[in-house]
């Protein structure tokens, strides 16, 4: 039997394998790719996993984690609100984050476990600090709200067929040139920003990590 520490090692192994493989070969992927990146017998993977979309969640609810990490660390160290909100969507962006997986749509049929949408919340709550406090400090647009932040976060990580280095490249490229657009002062945007409830359905139908 594995030690606490040991099956978080084994954890963190394998989900980071998981998040690689995924992005480099999509989710037809098959667990034998998952378990030979990670180092670990596939059945060992299996037995931890039973299903290819039971590791799917963990690998988002990494990723939830570090989002809402990077959201209160940019908070926390940034005493500029709009310089906080940079921050955070350059961390998330960047090389090795771990956050802008590729992931498929969520599983209707799979049932998603309460931590998953406790933290899912939590991204949500954690993003909106950061938008309303760019906002009051008149330095981010009006018309911007976080559903758009996160919508953003997940055009700027198109699967592309190339390295993640490359990947991560494109990815600081075309952010710089959003965050022109969402400084305050611009020309007025076209249509409204989805509201939570369209957020909550594009969440749970769109290839998002």
């Amino acid at each position: 039997m594995r030690t606490p520490d040991r099956s978080a090692r084994y954890d963190d192994q394998v989900i980071a394998a998981a998040r690689e493989v995924f992005a480099a070969q999509g989710f037809a992927a098959p667990m034998s790719e998952v378990a030979k990146r990670a180092g670990v017998g596939v059945a060992s993977v299996y037995r931890r996993y039973p299903s290819k979309q039971e590791l799917v969640e963990q690998v988002r609810i990494t990723a939830f984690r570090r989002i809402i990490g990077e959201a209160e660390s940019a908070r926390a160290e940034e005493s500029d609100p709009w310089q906080a909100l940079v921050r955070f969507m350059r961390r998330c962006l960047r090389e090795g984050s771990g956050i802008g997986t590729v992931l498929p749509p969520m599983d209707q049929q799979h049932t998603y476990s309460a931590e998953f949408r406790e933290l899912q919340r939590g991204v949500a709550r954690a993003i909106e600090a950061l938008v309303d406090a760019a906002k009051r400090a008149g330095e981010l647009r009006a018309d911007v709200d976080w559903t758009d932040i996160l919508l953003l976060l997940k055009h700027l990580n198109p699967a592309l067929p190339t390295s993640e280095a490359r990947r991560a490249e494109f990815r600081a490229r075309y952010l710089a040139l959003v965050l022109e657009g969402l400084r305050a002062g611009g020309a007025e945007l076209p249509g409204p920003p989805p509201d939570r409830a369209e957020w909550q359905a594009l969440c749970d139908n769109f290839a998002m990590s």
